[in-house]
Order: C-alpha cells, then sequence, then structure tokens
C-alpha cells in the first residue's frame, strides 16, 4: 500500500470511531467523554455505521448493544430497513445479528420483524477486525447467537451500564420527541421544523427517508391542530414551527441542535474506508491510485452533498495525475474535522 494512504486509513479510522463513540455516549453509552458536536443525532444512521466500523473496536460495539438495551425502544426499525434500502451499506449481515440478539429481550417483535428481512452472513469468518483489517483471533467459545448469523465472536458479556438518553442533550432533539410523540414520522417531522426556518413536504421527505405522500398527509395533519403553519411559495407550501414556543415545551433554554443528514455521510464514509484499505490497490503506482481514489469521490460526492459538508471538497479538475492523491487525502481529513463543531462554520 502506498505509505501516505497507509498512514492515513489509521487515521481515518480513528477519527470515525471517535465521533461514533460520541454519538453513542450521548445516546447514553457509560464511560466515554471526547469533543460535543452539537448537531442532531440519527440513531438508525448511527446503528447502520457501528455496524460497518464498530467491527474494528470491539469495546465500541458491544457498549452499543448494550445502550441498545437500554434505549433500542426508540429505534424506529421501519426507516432504519429504509435507509438500509436507499443507501449503500455493507453491514445487513451485522445487522441481522444485533436484532436477532435483540429480539430475545425487550421489545422482541420489532426486532424480529426487523430480523426476518435480513441476509445472514453466507461466509461464516471472524466478526472483529484489528486496525490493520486483518481478522481478530476469536478468544473463548464463540458466541452462539452471533455464530448463528455467520459470525464468529467471542462470548458476549454486556456490563448493563448503560443509562436512559438525556433528553436535554442538545443532540438528543430526535430521541425526545419520540418520546413525546411516539416512534414515528410525526417526530421526524417536526424535528426537522424545528431545525429549519421553513420545510417543504419534498425536501422533508428526502432528509428523513419517509414517501413524500406520507409527509405531505402527515404535514396537511399536523396543519389542522393550529401548532403548524403553512408559508406559501408560489403553488408550494412550506410548512413552519413557532420555534419558541416549542423550545419552552421540550425544556430547552440552549440553543437546538444544527440538522445534519446522516445516512449518505456515513455511508459515504464506509464506502471511502472500503478503498483506502482496499489491498487490491497496494501494487498500483501514484498514478493509478490518483485514478481510483478521484473515480471514488465523483462516486461519493453527491451523497457528501447531500450533507452539507460538501463545501471542504476541492475541485478535482485542477488536479491532474498524481498531483491529486494528496488533494485526496486534504480533502478527507477536512471532511472528518467537519465533525468537530469547533472547525466547522
Amino acid at each position: 500500500m502506498n505509505p501516505l494512504l497507509r498512514e492515513f486509513s489509521g487515521q481515518f479510522l480513528e477519527k470515525v470511531l471517535d465521533q461514533l463513540w460520541v454519538q453513542w455516549a450521548a445516546l447514553g453509552v457509560s464511560g466515554y467523554s471526547g469533543s460535543a458536536d452539537l448537531r442532531l443525532i440519527d440513531p438508525e444512521a448511527l446503528l447502520l455505521a457501528t455496524c460497518s466500523f464498530g467491527r474494528y473496536d470491539p469495546r465500541l460495539f458491544d457498549e452499543a448493544l448494550d445502550c441498545l438495551q437500554e434505549n433500542g425502544w426508540a429505534i424506529n426499525t421501519q426507516r432504519l430497513a429504509t435507509i438500509l434500502r436507499d443507501e449503500p451499506w455493507t453491514g445487513a449481515s451485522v445487522l441481522a445479528a444485533i436484532t436477532g440478539h435483540l429480539s430475545t429481550g425487550k421489545y422482541l417483535l420489532k426486532w424480529r420483524r426487523l430480523t426476518q428481512k435480513l441476509p445472514c452472513n453466507t461466509v461464516p469468518g471472524e466478526f472483529f477486525r484489528l486496525k490493520d483489517d486483518r481478522p481478530s483471533p476469536v478468544v473463548g467459545a464463540p458466541e452462539p447467537h452471533f455464530a448463528g448469523y455467520g459470525w464468529l465472536r467471542g462470548p458476549l458479556r454486556l456490563r448493563g451500564y448503560s443509562q436512559p438518553f438525556r433528553p436535554l442533550d442538545s443532540r438528543n432533539l430526535v430521541l425526545q420527541l419520540r418520546a413525546l410523540c411516539g416512534v414515528n414520522v410525526r417526530a421526524e417531522v417536526i424535528a426537522y421544523l424545528l431545525t429549519h426556518e421553513t420545510g417543504h413536504p419534498v425536501e422533508i421527505a428526502r432528509a428523513t427517508y419517509y414517501h413524500k405522500r406520507t409527509i405531505q398527509d402527515v404535514l396537511a395533519e399536523m396543519n389542522r391542530s393550529g401548532i403548524v403553519d403553512i408559508r406559501p411559495t408560489g403553488r408550494e407550501k412550506h410548512y413552519w414551527l413557532r420555534i419558541n414556543e416549542w423550545r419552552t415545551l421540550l425544556q430547552r433554554s440552549d440553543a437546538l441542535p444544527q440538522w445534519a443528514c446522516w445516512p449518505p455521510y456515513f455511508s459515504a464514509l464506509e464506502r471511502i474506508w472500503q478503498h483506502i484499505h482496499d489491498p487490491r490497490f497496494d501494487g498500483l503506482d501514484p498514478l493509478g491510485l490518483s485514478s481510483v481514489l478521484r473515480q471514488l469521490m465523483v462516486a461519493v460526492r453527491p451523497a457528501i452533498e447531500r450533507t452539507g459538508f460538501d463545501k471542504v471538497l476541492s475541485d478535482d479538475r485542477h488536479y491532474l495525475a498524481e498531483a491529486y492523491l494528496p488533494v485526496f487525502l486534504s480533502d478527507i481529513t477536512k471532511l472528518l474535522d467537519a465533525l468537530d463543531t469547533n472547525q466547522h462554520e
């Protein structure tokens, strides 16, 4: 592997894992502190990202499972399945093992329905990976439940230290609304409107992973309550909330979180990771590697644009041939650093 890319891949993985730790800690995982991103957390996107990157950090993965046993009621399994279908992910069989495990505990029915739609790992193998992507040896007897889904890992011993989510943590707005309104589309619509000046049904549907017709019907019903208002713009209807009144209702004296469309972001990071540690590219010279990475960024840029983080990316047309390699490394570093509130405009 190119020496620059080898060093970068390790830094990339550490930054992604750190962000996953920060978000799981906000949701209730015990024993971790780090920089606090002030963006709203998407629990379904976080779970799917953990299905991929959590395999490189056994403690993170098991603490996430522990948290799901405490706060799993707040996961919208219908929306989870939609995000899994609409964005490229590699962790469907990992999600099957997770939901299969959860279907033996509380809220078993909703997890069981989702598990039945997911594939098992067709070629059984070691579940956890070392940071250099080699398989991590299984220590002790393989966990029988995960083995049933084609994944070999050591015994699962959850600590039970996870706490209920903190409703007044700015990042937990979605969970707070789900606790208040139910785990349904209305909670997502309100979260969107609280973090935007106005919202059009098409925009809200794309951002929340619900069908446009569903969003239109829900907004029309909510407008009849006198709480959700309409602002006509030409032939379009834009909906909005009186945010200060909602701030009082939700007991939030601090700023509301920023909206972030996490599913395409984490999906793009997963695709980038698959490339930068792929052994098939070990023999490529700088020119060939630059070409592969340029094609990768062409493929993932639309997803990154949907997250709003695309402003940090360079115009690759200005960097010809192997001159693009250091630009790629710089762009992805800036993309990951954009997760840090202190570095994000």
